[in-house]
């Protein structure tokens, strides 16, 4: 089964998490473990089919999309010290999250995909990737390797996985609100990939404060 795909790897970096917590206890990795808990319970329970009501999991979605939202904004914008791109991430949060809250009871509704806000939201934690890759740029040091940094992985994670989704809801979010079954084929084939991508980099991230522990 397809969906098992990325179960697999979203697993890996939660056992990675969890053998590498006492060296994450002292950063922003450590809120991975619960969120990381939270997202293989969810994916096991649309596996089971456990969310099932009014014949439609997709409000379950809808709930994952704006925990994942709100928790990957918050961790990006502590690895980013510039004030000003701060300041600006503190606005686009709650903007997004209320235009997420009036789309699901007024516009898309809460049982169906909603398309329109999972796209902004992809769109807003983009914007974020690009705001920390370009303060990377502008601060590292010379004699340091990006590749040691547990951000670097994160960001990169995060910028093919948005970039995927994002450019796939843009494509079929008519079919997924529609719910059309060839939507759904043609989404786990992309999920598959787009999380394999994400989950990975997120394993590396947590390796990375090995080496991190070594050099010091």
């Amino acid at each position: 089964m397809l969906l098992n795909g990325y179960f697999f790897f979203e697993s890996v970096a939660l056992v990675t998490v969890i053998f590498q917590f006492k060296k994450l206890k002292n950063s922003i990795y450590k809120y991975f473990l619960p969120f990381l808990i939270f997202i293989v319970f969810y994916e096991y329970g649309n596996i089971r089919d456990w969310f099932y009501i009014n014949n439609s999991n997709l409000y379950i979605t809808n709930i994952s999309e704006i925990t994942c939202f709100l928790f990957y904004c918050i961790v990006l914008q502590t690895l980013i010290t510039n004030k000003t791109y701060k300041k600006t991430i503190r606005v686009l949060i709650p903007l997004t999250l209320l235009c997420s809250l009036l789309n699901m009871a007024f516009l898309q509704g809460f049982w169906k995909l909603d398309s329109i806000t999972i796209l902004l939201q992809f769109a807003v934690i983009i914007f974020i990737v690009c705001l920390y890759f370009y303060e990377l740029m502008n601060s590292i040091e010379s004699n340091i390797s990006i590749i040691k940094l547990p951000g670097f992985w994160l960001n990169t994670g995060l910028l093919f996985f948005c970039l995927a989704e994002f450019l796939f809801f843009s494509s079929f979010a008519y079919m997924a609100y529609k719910k059309n079954y060839h939507y759904f084929l043609l989404f786990e084939v992309i999920a598959n990939i787009a999380n394999a991508i994400l989950y990975s980099c997120l394993s590396v991230s947590f390796l990375c404060f090995n080496r991190m522990n070594k050099s010091s």
